[in-house]
């Protein structure tokens, strides 16, 4: 799903995932219910050293003003979760290429999970350790804040959000804190893909746990959660057996260096030619010794046929794939893969494009080290929840 850059914090760019943009309204417009702001009045006049005046925040617009800033106030709550774990990444040299945000809450996507125990104890930790922080801070405020009954219904509210937020990111199941947490107390003991089987049988526990309770008190927005988290498990054990099958095989060893490329001034009639002489699904778009995009055939039959002799590649061509070095781990084309809209990774060497690893590579060289199904599609987990 798109996602839609709205800036960086310390170098890192954030991103909102297009199901956080329509999810954030339907937040505010919940927060706002009157049955809603009954309710978490209650939680918040029982932590507060102040008194919530439920009829103030009901009357008028008021509403509609807290469901706002709730929201956004619980937006900047979930960035500052994700970047207590890239901040602390970032001390053990560990490369954030983005936060994201999206309807689950967010994810900061690294260039290379630590499989150090005490590295992904340490950074997973940070994440919900940031949000105590953030609502020890608002508790604080508290104290202090003007006795408007919205002011301290907003502060005791993120107070308390933020506390929930550190407690279910610590539940014993991936993509959660807690779920790496688990995993990493059981590697110190024992192999890494085996502590993650571990973590992600527990974690898939605690999702059938989540979905028993969700049916009995028939809470729908719980059940999918429980579900994500099923599928997330499944997924996070699949990427362990992968990253330790792959171990030791290169780039190189499963590169393509017969890739038949294209200029981005060929017309369109003339690559579709081309691909009906030969067997390629995709060609690299090679402009000057770089490669600049990639073209294939059903982008160019798109065309209409009166057209073709007249558009050139570069009018239909996608951006240029990820690329991956040939001495770089085949797990790292894997994860580069995963996290591209297309099937494949060009390798560069010294500037240079010298071949290609598409996803039929590797699930051949899959299926042939361990005899996983080659129809399978891969996703590789490769953040901090």
């Amino acid at each position: 799903m798109r996602n839609f850059n709205i800036g960086t914090v310390t170098g890192i760019p954030v991103r909102l995932n297009v199901t956080f943009v329509l999810f954030l309204p339907a937040l505010a417009w919940l927060i706002s219910r009157p049955a809603q702001l009954s309710l978490y009045a209650d939680v918040v006049g029982r932590v507060s050293p102040r008194t919530v005046d439920v009829a103030a925040l009901q009357a008028g617009r008021t509403p509609l003003a807290v469901g706002v800033v709730g929201a956004v106030g619980l937006f900047v709550g979930v960035l500052l979760h994700e970047l207590g774990h890239s901040w602390t990444a970032r001390r053990y040299d560990v490369t954030i290429t983005s936060i994201t945000l999206w309807i689950f809450g967010g994810m900061a996507r690294m260039d290379d999970l630590p499989e150090d125990w005490n590295v992904e104890f340490y950074v997973a930790l940070a994440g919900p350790a940031t949000s105590l922080l953030l609502a020890a801070g608002c508790y604080g405020l508290l104290f202090v804040v003007p006795a408007d009954p919205v002011v301290v219904f907003l502060v005791g509210w993120l107070a308390v959000v933020n506390v929930s937020l550190a407690v279910f990111n610590m539940l014993p199941a991936f993509p959660m804190d807690g779920g790496r947490v688990l995993r990493a107390l059981l590697a110190r003991s024992r192999p890494y893909a085996e502590a993650t089987r571990t973590a992600a049988t527990a974690g898939k526990g605690t999702a059938i746990l989540l979905a028993l309770a969700a049916v009995v008190s028939f809470a729908p927005v719980v059940l999918l959660v429980a579900m994500f988290v099923y599928v997330a498990a499944g997924a996070e054990s699949r990427a362990a057996v992968l990253r330790e099958l792959l171990g030791g095989m290169t780039v190189r060893e499963l590169m393509s260096t017969d890739v038949r490329t294209v200029t981005p001034d060929a017309t369109v009639e003339e690559f579709l030619d081309r691909v009906a002489a030969g067997r390629a699904t995709a060609h690299p778009v090679m402009d000057r010794g770089t490669v600049t995009g990639l073209v294939t055939p059903a982008a160019a039959r798109a065309v209409p046929l009166g057209e073709r002799a007249g558009r050139t590649v570069a009018d239909v061509m996608d951006g240029a794939p990820p690329s991956v070095a040939p001495t770089d781990d085949a797990f790292e084309a894997l994860r580069a893969m995963s996290g591209a809209t297309n099937d494949r990774v060009l390798v560069v060497e010294d500037g240079r494009f010298v071949g290609q690893v598409t996803n039929e590579d590797l699930l051949d060289a899959i299926e042939v080290l361990q005899g996983i199904d080659p129809e399978q599609n891969v996703e590789v987990p490769d953040g901090y929840a």
